[in-house]
């Protein structure tokens, strides 16, 4: 029985401290959708439409992220463009990741891509005219933070080019 108990215990346990992904229904497709087509709107740049395999593909990178729990990196030799979210905890609406990009609204000005990229780099992928797809994944990690990954195709964020 104590051996029975023991199993039970580290099941238990092993399962609350792993990295785990998290589930993107299609309630939390449609606000991160709306998130991303709200800025598009603003700009009369057509919606993007949400894309399953690219899903697949940004959630492997959001658990490959949060096995390694130390910091977030972007994919080397990605096809895809690509933002990323790393959040110390879950929080209570996913998309707030989207939300968090968004908000580099305030540092773009409306010029090529140069070397100031980084501070709107995550709203210029959004708002990238010539994206038409995105997915989205997102896992938590043994310390309890969420990495939440989108990528987008065909991808934005080329030097010397304007969003749109």
């Amino acid at each position: 029985m104590k051996n029975i108990f023991f199993l039970l215990s580290f099941a238990i346990i092993s399962s609350l401290t792993a990295q785990s992904t998290v589930t993107i229904d299609s309630a939390i497709q449609r606000k991160i959708l709306l998130e991303h087509n709200k800025e598009r709107k603003l700009l009369n740049i057509p919606n993007l439409i949400w894309n399953e395999e690219i899903a697949a593909y940004a959630e492997e990178w959001a658990l490959q992220l949060a096995e390694e729990d130390n910091s977030i990196h972007h994919r080397s030799g990605d096809n895809y463009g690509e933002n990323i979210s790393w959040i110390s905890n879950m929080p209570d609406d996913i998309s707030e990741g989207v939300s968090m990009w968004n908000e580099e609204k305030v540092y773009f000005k409306y010029k090529p891509i140069g070397n100031d990229w980084s501070k709107a780099g995550h709203y210029t992928q959004v708002i990238w005219k010539n994206t038409t797809q995105v997915g989205c994944g997102c896992a938590s990690s043994q310390s309890g933070a969420f990495f939440f990954v989108c990528n987008y195709d065909p991808p934005g964020n080329y030097m010397g080019q304007k969003p749109y």
